[in-house]
């Protein structure tokens, strides 16, 4: 196959593309070498910057920072990119759609479920664990299945991912400019007065970088070697770091901060060493590479992601992770001894050579072919509107059918109906465990409560004030604690209805009352989100979805409260009480609390649509049918002046 096949390709982005990254930087240095083969590249990610430096790049969402994974990353979770995508994909086609960490909400999934051209995708993310994933295995390995090709950046990140979605995963690493990282460029002259510098590279506001492993370290590597010097570039609260270095005791620190990344590649030259410390989390050491393509010799810890680019005792020495004294006689041992590090540093050059971009790009453009190859001859995906994928399975009408789209009847024999609530709506996705619950719940509660002197109410009262912790322990932002509060508080709705059920206490209070605690448990929780986001740059976005979420969950309830009180069923719906509880705790406890907030948003003013309708149509069910009389016909060959009989 022809390279000229690939004309167009689309690199997508989760993360904020105006903030430096190891995945903005890959997709930013393979569109220029894309570019440099005659390949067009259009870059989709979300812009945080107003001035977009890049002409190819199309700013998509608006960024929100949430931590994960030991670090902070900024993605989109803005619902309004559903719609932006499917638009974009409308306007412009492309040969192949490279989606880096292609499961990530919002904007990979967006495009992944929208895309009729060839997918690609690679996994950069590496770690023991991930919630989000272990808790949506089953949608992602379903999503996954679109695409043609799995590229992962090294055997830790592979390992990572197939965990939850099996699969083909082809290595190719992370890619290094080697003729901008070369050992032959001038050294910073400001510190170069024969002191030996050791460099620390990264964002030293997360703990994961292990910059404190390094100053734990650094007080015995001072006490040994008074000349040696630690300079730290990179990200992070400067002044918070400077204290933090003051009240320890060690001096010879020089915090750089951020630098241009022109002038990285002479930080790497200012070194006498570099010291890579992570505790973890890193699938791929590029800064490992872009260090050892400037000639400098590595420390790094012994960690899955590092031992695939450093060799021990080859480009570097390997040490145990979050151990200080192993880290300081590492250091100590290359500062006595050149010799060694200068043979490190050879050959550290040589197995970065390994790693340039030019032979990165033949690779990765390699897997485009045989992905187009793939889509091809592989089975064929028929594609379906983006508007349809998301509503069908939404909006459901009478006798169990999706509302009519363009180009679709909505006629359905009667007797077809599949809807297990009245009238064949759309029942509310607890509804099949309801009854299982109910028992279960009533059988132990009426075991252990039933001989006690507690009272239905009593455990309603209490699940209410409860849930004041819940708003309390949100506005001071331990959100995963808060999630796992809300699943105890929730827990009381089922228990005082068990034990009314149980000790035959059920009367028409009760059940008032328990709805109208009901009411206020949702909004302290909510309350306790906005006091959390109040205040906090940013999060304008969140609080808009916090309060649509309320007005949302609050016509859920008035709606069915109401069409009760007028003699309708309308128990249906997709988001009753239990969903909205089970999403909002999944969210604060996987850290996905943006995406779920964004869904509940969304899908509880879609289910009081859903109940508004389901009263429409049992209204006009219920409305006696007017028979209009027969009219006479006289036979076609009658006499005229026959009368119709």
């Amino acid at each position: 196959m022809s390279r000229n096949v690939v004309k167009q390709v689309a690199l997508v982005s989760p993360y904020d593309f105006a903030a430096n990254g190891g995945v903005t930087e890959h997709i930013r240095q393979l569109s220029a070498h894309l570019q440099l083969q005659g390949t067009a590249t259009t870059i989709i990610a979300p812009h945080s910057a107003e001035y977009l430096p890049e002409s190819n790049l199309v700013s998509l969402g608006t960024v929100i920072p949430i931590r994960i994974n030991g670090s902070t990353a900024r993605p989109t979770l803005s619902p309004r990119v559903l719609e932006a995508v499917s638009q974009l994909l409308q306007r412009q086609s492309f040969d192949v759609i490279h989606l880096h960490e292609p499961l990530c909400p919002m904007l990979p999934l967006s495009v992944l479920n929208a895309s009729a051209s060839v997918n690609v995708g690679t996994f950069h993310a590496s770690g023991q664990k991930s919630l989000g994933y272990a808790s949506s295995r089953r949608l992602l390995r379903w999503l996954a299945q679109r695409l043609d090709a799995r590229i992962a950046v090294s055997p830790a990140a592979a390992e990572f991912v197939q965990h939850y979605v099996p699969g083909d995963y082809t290595i190719i690493p992370n890619g290094v400019d080697t003729n901008r990282f070369r050992p032959d460029l001038p050294a910073w002259p400001q510190w170069s007065d024969g002191r030996p510098n050791v460099l620390f590279v990264g964002r030293f506001d997360e703990p994961r970088k292990g910059l404190d492993i390094l100053l734990q370290a650094w007080e015995q590597i001072e006490a040994a070697r008074p000349d040696a010097r630690l300079l730290v570039v990179g990200r992070g609260d400067i002044a918070q770091l400077e204290a933090r270095i003051a009240a320890r005791g060690p001096h010879n620190i020089v915090v750089i901060g951020p630098v241009l990344a022109a002038d990285l590649p002479r930080w790497y030259r200012t070194a006498s060493l570099f010291c890579a410390p992570s505790t973890g989390q890193e699938s791929f050491g590029i800064i490992l590479v872009e260090a050892m393509s400037s000639g400098v010799p590595i420390i790094a810890s012994e960690i899955a992601g590092y031992q695939a680019v450093v060799q021990h005792r080859h480009e570097g020495l390997l040490v145990p992770p979050t151990n200080p004294a192993a880290l300081g006689a590492a250091v100590l041992h290359l500062l006595a001894n050149p010799a060694t590090g200068t043979a490190f540093a050879q050959a550290g050059r040589t197995t970065a050579l390994r790693y340039a971009w030019s032979d990165v790009t033949a690779r990765i453009m390699q897997t485009y072919e045989q992905a187009i190859w793939h889509h091809q001859y592989a089975q064929v995906r028929v594609p379906v509107r983006y508007e349809q994928r998301l509503l069908v399975p939404l909006l459901m009408g009478s006798a169990g059918t999706a509302l009519p789209l363009s180009g679709e009847s909505s006629e359905r024999p009667a007797e077809q109906s599949t809807g297990s609530s009245p009238q064949g709506a759309a029942p509310m996705l607890t509804k099949p465990f309801e009854e299982q619950v109910r028992a279960f719940t009533q059988r132990v509660v009426g075991r252990v409560l039933g001989r006690s002197n507690i009272s239905p109410n009593l455990l309603t009262t209490l699940g209410l004030l409860l849930t004041l912790s819940v708003t309390l322990t949100l506005a001071k932002g331990h959100l995963r604690w808060g999630g796992l509060l809300v699943l105890i508080t929730s827990a009381f709705d089922m228990l005082d209805g068990a034990l009314a059920r149980a000790t035959d206490q059920k009367s028409a209070f009760g059940a008032f009352l328990d709805s109208t605690v009901d009411r206020y448990a949702e909004a302290l929780i909510f309350l306790g989100l906005l006091l959390h986001y109040q205040g906090q740059t940013g999060s304008q976005w969140l609080i808009s979805l916090i309060y649509i979420t309320i007005v949302g969950s609050l016509m859920v309830s008035y709606t069915r409260a109401r069409a009760e009180a007028l003699g309708f069923t309308c128990k249906v719906g997709l988001l009753g009480r239990p969903e909205r509880v089970i999403l909002l705790a999944f969210g604060l406890l996987v850290g996905w609390l943006p995406f779920a907030l964004a869904i509940l948003a969304l899908f509880t003013n879609v289910t009081a649509v859903q109940r508004i309708l389901h009263v429409w149509q049992e209204d006009r069910a219920r409305q006696p049918q007017t028979i209009q009389p027969k009219t006479e016909r006289r036979g076609w060959f009658a006499p005229r002046g026959q009368k119709p009989s």
